[in-house]
């Protein structure tokens, strides 16, 4: 199995979609780049996989050389393509019609890939053919192994980029009402929108009261060093169709670390051993009880790491990735 693989090498995304997963899967060659041109096509590939679609090519010119090369074309989604009014990226989109872009690439892949049933279900309305491959980690390995800091004060934590800025201000009032040590660590990017990240971290730690600690944007082999700095992971959702469709991979993160993890009770978070939200009043409940009561801790960590290894380990994953490719290029060497 020969793959011709198109991502950028600092995309969080295209790290965890494409880059981490073909590394670890067995294959004969893999080309993992960001330069696209037809030279790079001529090479007997298999397979040429991205994720969501290519700034630089079209999906006409990428169909005209699936014919020439011969190559079977699979397009990744870990994310819905339709953004809420009230998302950052939202006017973007618009403007540059990204979703039909998103769209046009689907419609002509030989196979689409995704994180979960109901994101599935929407790319089967525009291709049925679709199979899913949901985040997962190589647990105990590489950046995901269970090291952390040693803290004097329990640690709350938070990751992620400045499209989040719904999402934190969910926690505003119950950050608020915290009244004992704790600390609060955040770690992530802003998109070149300062003022987005400066609301979030000024939510998150209640105006730099509680103790703050914050990590910028570190590279995607190393992101996880954050993580180490942390005891309870607080994971805010805002809940709509756009929030549905992403993937569970900020509690998959947190259970390298054998940590608890407070979450919103909406998708893709459903039915998983954490601590859920189902009122704003939850959010304090959880954070004082978990904070206080070490045993309750390690228990509810210790749960979802058991968890998400036995169900989001990457090698057992890779095992799925690796048949379904071989089946859609006809190998029946499998």
């Amino acid at each position: 199995m020969r793959i011709l693989a198109i991502t950028n090498k600092f995309s969080g995304v295209g790290y965890h979609r494409i880059m981490m997963p073909l590394v670890n899967m067995k294959k004969d060659y893999c080309l993992i780049t960001d330069t696209i041109n037809e030279a790079v096509f001529d090479n007997n590939y298999d397979i040429v996989l991205f994720n969501r679609f290519l700034a630089s090519t079209d999906a006409k010119l990428l169909v005209k050389m699936k014919i020439k090369y011969n190559f079977k074309l699979i397009v990744d989604n870990d994310d819905y393509w339709i953004l809420p009014p009230s998302h950052v990226l939202a006017q973007r989109y618009r403007e540059s019609n990204i979703a039909e872009i998103i769209t046009e690439y689907m419609r002509v892949a030989d196979l689409c890939t995704c994180t979960h049933e109901r994101l599935a279900e929407e790319i089967y309305k525009l291709n049925p053919n679709v199979e899913i491959l949901p985040n997962a980690l190589p647990y105990g390995e590489e950046q995901f192994q269970d090291n952390k800091l040693e803290s004097d004060m329990v640690r709350l934590f938070w990751s992620g980029s400045g499209t989040h800025v719904p999402d934190l201000d969910i926690l505003r009032n119950p950050m608020k009402k915290i009244n004992f040590p704790v600390r609060t660590v955040i770690a992530g990017y802003n998109l070149g929108e300062k003022h987005l990240w400066d609301r979030m971290i000024g939510v998150f730690t209640n105006g730099l009261k509680l103790n703050p600690t914050i990590y910028d944007y570190a590279e995607i082999s190393k992101y996880m060093g954050a993580y180490a700095d942390s005891d309870i992971s607080i994971i805010p959702l805002v809940e709509n169709k756009f929030g549905s469709m992403k993937s569970n991979l900020k509690v998959l993160e947190t259970a390298s670390k054998k940590n608890p993890a407070i979450v919103s009770n909406v998708h893709p978070y459903k039915d998983m051993p954490v601590c859920y939200v189902n009122k704003q009043e939850d959010w304090y409940k959880w954070i004082k009880l978990l904070t206080f009561d070490e045993a309750a801790r390690i228990e509810y960590g210790q749960k979802l790491f058991d968890y998400c290894n036995t169900n989001f380990n990457l090698h057992t994953i890779n095992n799925k990735r690796f048949a379904i490719y071989n089946k859609l290029i006809g190998n029946a060497n499998i």
